[in-house]
């Protein structure tokens, strides 16, 4: 089945780490991949544009102004196009997109990538200056906490590792995480994904009976309803990891202890099994801090590794 991911590009270093990644990731582990380059153009003063109407002079500068505008938005894309064919995509993989900017950068786009019905958007970590006004790191906080509907992906430098992680807690939204982990990475016979339970020490904490079942038995929605938990998870993680093409083979089971804390228990984690990829539902349990909190702090402190937070 093909796959839609959205690319936010500015020409910053963090934005083609990401785009590296992308391509990193399409070489060797996702099958059937569409990318979309997408730039949100700096916007045009009101006062410059209501100044033009009536001002030559200032009509000339509006116009250079949007012509700058629209060279940066080109090279960049460009340069973002050239380096994914470097990668071994084709060039009718790729398509790229230049917008002026109408609201905040964070929600241009968001809205590109929801209406564009997108599988996941990417973006780096850090972008331009402040001064530049593009692409700020905050704006790629901005997109992760207010992408309630689509998959973030956020790479924190240049990742070399195909190992991939995904931290589940036995909520919801880890399983919505366990759901789109199968569908990028399914139909890979070579792809191999380590599910990762740390022992917390929360009240707020869901048990998962890692016990491999000998029966499967009916797989509950994934939009289960506000109960804290999520029964039988394993099974209906195995469930949806088969249906989107892996093999239970392919599925390695990590249980670790909670102390010193979650977060560190997952670092450590992928600072010792050297992973490239970090998978975490965006909640946890009940809508709750486990999964909330969590997914943050492993965005801000995960070094150079990719971090994919599912709504």
């Amino acid at each position: 089945m093909e796959k839609k991911i959205l690319i936010a590009i500015d020409g910053s270093r963090s934005a083609e780490l990401a785009v590296d990644y992308v391509g990193l990731m399409e070489g060797a582990m996702i099958r059937e991949l569409k990318v979309a380059l997408f730039n949100v153009m700096g916007s045009l003063p009101p006062d410059m544009v209501r100044q033009a109407e009536g001002d030559p002079v200032a009509f000339r500068r509006l116009a250079e102004l949007r012509e700058r505008y629209q060279g940066q938005a080109r090279q960049a894309l460009e340069k973002a196009h050239h380096l994914l064919l470097r990668h071994g995509l084709e060039g009718e993989q790729i398509d790229s997109k230049a917008h002026p900017r109408t609201a905040d950068i964070a929600r241009d786009i968001l809205f590109e990538a929801e209406q564009g019905l997108y599988d996941a958007v990417v973006l780096g970590r850090r972008g331009l200056s402040k001064a530049q006004e593009l692409f700020l790191g905050s704006v790629t906080n901005q997109v992760a906490q207010h992408a309630d509907r689509l998959p973030v992906w956020v790479v924190g430098g240049r990742v070399a590792s195909l190992k991939v992680l995904c931290a589940v807690d036995g909520s919801e939204g880890s399983l919505k995480a366990v759901d789109h982990l199968a569908f990028m990475l399914g139909g890979n016979p070579e792809c191999k994904v380590d599910l990762l339970h740390v022992g917390a020490i929360f009240a707020d904490y869901c048990p998962v009976d890692f016990t491999r079942p000998d029966k499967e038995g009916p797989t509950a929605v994934l939009d289960s309803g506000p109960e804290p938990c999520t029964p039988d998870f394993y099974r209906q993680a195995l469930r949806l990891l088969k249906e989107g093409g892996l093999e239970e083979d392919q599925i390695e089971v990590l249980e670790r202890p909670g102390r010193p804390g979650v977060v560190g228990a997952i670092l450590e984690e992928v600072r010792a099994g050297g992973y490239g990829t970090v998978v975490l539902g965006r909640r946890g349990e009940g809508g709750s801090s486990f999964l909330g909190h969590v997914s943050d702090r492993v965005l801000n402190k995960g070094g150079e590794v990719a971090v994919w937070i599912v709504g």
